[in-house]
């Protein structure tokens, strides 16, 4: 594949994915059904585009920040696991038999239908920050080789 076709491929998967990302975790406060479906649509666009993104310098401080933009993409991956798993595991939890009521508490509130909301945190501030930052990095090393 030609590279600028690559690199607007990818760019067009971002926006997409990004946008989807956003919908799906704006209607999922509203309790929509099928806004966990529209996050995880945004997560298979946006995730392979990210990391297929790649840098290939020397610069420790980019890498460190390109291990941050992959670990964002790892927490959204998982923020749509617990978009789904919300309805479903406190139907499971209370069929199981058998199991500890402190236990069946602590699993309960852990997956609560909003712990979601704390892995998409996670990931918006590795996201975004690492975003911001590598930018501002790339500028200062192009001006340091002139």
């Amino acid at each position: 594949m030609d590279n600028t076709l690559k690199t607007h491929f990818q760019e067009a998967c971002t926006v997409v994915g990004g946008s989807l990302l956003l919908v799906g975790a704006a209607v999922m406060i509203t309790g929509w059904e099928y806004a966990p479906w529209l996050f995880s649509a945004g997560a298979l666009f946006f995730v392979p585009a990210q990391l297929s993104d790649s840098y290939r310098g020397d610069d420790p401080i980019m890498k460190r920040l390109r291990f941050q933009q992959v670990l964002g993409a790892v927490f959204i991956l998982v923020t749509a696991v617990l978009m789904y798993a919300g309805p479903y595991h406190a139907r499971l939890m209370q069929e199981a038999s058998g199991m500890n009521d402190t236990l069946r508490s602590i699993l309960l509130s852990l997956t609560r239908k909003n712990s979601w909301i704390v892995t998409l945190t996670i990931a918006a501030v590795f996201e975004l920050y690492s975003a911001f930052r590598m930018e501002k990095r790339q500028k200062q090393l192009d001006s340091a080789k002139n």
